[in-house]
């Protein structure tokens, strides 16, 4: 294992590597610390050497995009769709050869599909779990920080070939090849929530102006953490947030007082917590927050007994095969099935979730046969 800190280390590196061939990837980042995440280390490993690339000192990273883009060389990672969805966010690259482990051991019926999991499994290697929430955006990393981020590639390729192995024999490897290309086309999207307010635990029990006090609240709390550069909930829990609506404070006694408090921020941000209650209960009526009622759906007896029967189609071909209904057909794309089958003629090719695996061992004249019985 060695670190590379420097961009012609990298371009060393990567042009030493054989094509066609293969090399693990993994990456860290920071979330559980940061408020702006990013690639903060980035792991791969060959069938001989282990290589820690450094981006906070590695100006130009594109080698690596080069490598992701190469179509002779196989990506090897382990639940890969947040590592690409990073990487992709923070340079832009996207990989054109994979090979997920974690998808790999789902479908070759392995029964705890975890990294640590698998390796002490089938290689009797325990991962140390020290570092699971360590703070990778600091610097320097210590040599046991590297050798565990170095771990989580340093295995990867012999258990790539063991589960290849174990596809093959179960007839299942085009089945995963089929979710490998899928996951080729991952790239980060940016998912706008609104109201992310209504998301905390409890927020919508809350009546005026304790709703309009939790939405400022929130709204200081991400201003502060992004400032801060600080996860969130390193300035703030949710539960203090809730509570503190809930009590509406007016003095440093009450807020205080409020459950889940802790000392240290009321005698740091008090007085800007007392002043955002404040300000939320002078609010004239018409800027009190209104949230929309979540509608429901009327009720459609004939889609749901098209769901029954796709479902018992679906767990009798999961019994005779002996895998985990989701795993065969999650019942999110059953679901997608039936709707379409009431909106006119079905075409299961018109079913992007549904996998041309799925489709096949599922059958195509059951599935339409399923959706087109009267009750």
């Amino acid at each position: 294992m060695h670190l590379i800190a420097e961009t012609s280390e990298l371009e060393r590196f990567v042009a030493g590597l054989v094509s066609p061939g293969r090399v693990a990837l993994d990456t860290e980042a920071a979330s559980f610390h940061r408020y702006i995440d990013r690639v903060y280390l980035i792991q791969l490993s060959t069938d001989e050497d282990t290589a820690i690339i450094d981006p906070l000192a590695v100006g130009d990273l594109s080698p690596i995009g080069r490598l992701l883009g190469d179509p002779t060389i196989e990506i090897v990672l382990h639940d890969a769709d947040y590592d690409l969805r990073t990487l992709n966010r923070d340079h832009g690259f996207a990989a054109a050869n994979l090979f997920d482990t974690k998808v790999a051991a789902e479908l070759a019926g392995e029964p705890a599909i975890g990294l640590s999991a698998l390796l002490e499994k089938h290689f009797g290697v325990r991962l140390n779990k020290k570092f699971q929430r360590a703070d990778w955006s600091a610097r320097p990393l210590s040599e046991e920080m590297l050798a565990y981020a170095a771990d989580d590639t340093r295995f990867l390729l012999r258990l790539r070939d063991l589960l290849e192995r174990k596809l093959q024999e179960l007839g299942r490897l085009e089945w995963a090849r089929e979710e490998f290309a899928r996951l080729e086309a991952t790239r980060w999207t940016a998912t706008p929530v609104t109201d992310a307010y209504l998301r905390i635990k409890g927020a919508r029990r809350l009546r005026l102006p304790q709703l309009a006090i939790l939405r400022e609240l929130y709204t200081w709390r991400d201003a502060t953490a992004r400032r801060l550069d600080r996860a969130p909930f390193r300035v703030l829990g949710n539960a203090a947030l809730l509570a503190t609506a809930q009590a509406q404070p007016g003095t440093m006694a009450d807020l205080s007082a409020v459950q889940g408090m802790p000392r240290t921020v009321a005698a740091r941000w008090g007085t800007e917590l007392l002043d955002t209650v404040a300000r939320s209960r002078a609010l004239p009526d018409a800027e009190m927050p209104r949230p929309k009622r979540r509608t429901r759906t009327s009720p459609d007896a004939d889609y749901d007994r098209r769901l029954e029967r796709l479902k018992e189609l679906r767990n009798c071909r999961a019994q005779e095969l002996n895998m985990g209904p989701g795993l065969l057909c999650p019942n999110g794309t059953l679901q997608l099935i039936a709707h379409a089958a009431g909106d006119g003629e079905l075409r299961l090719g018109d079913i992007e979730e549904l996998r041309h695996w799925q489709r096949k061992l599922l059958g195509e004249r059951e599935v339409l046969a399923a959706v087109a019985r009267e009750t």
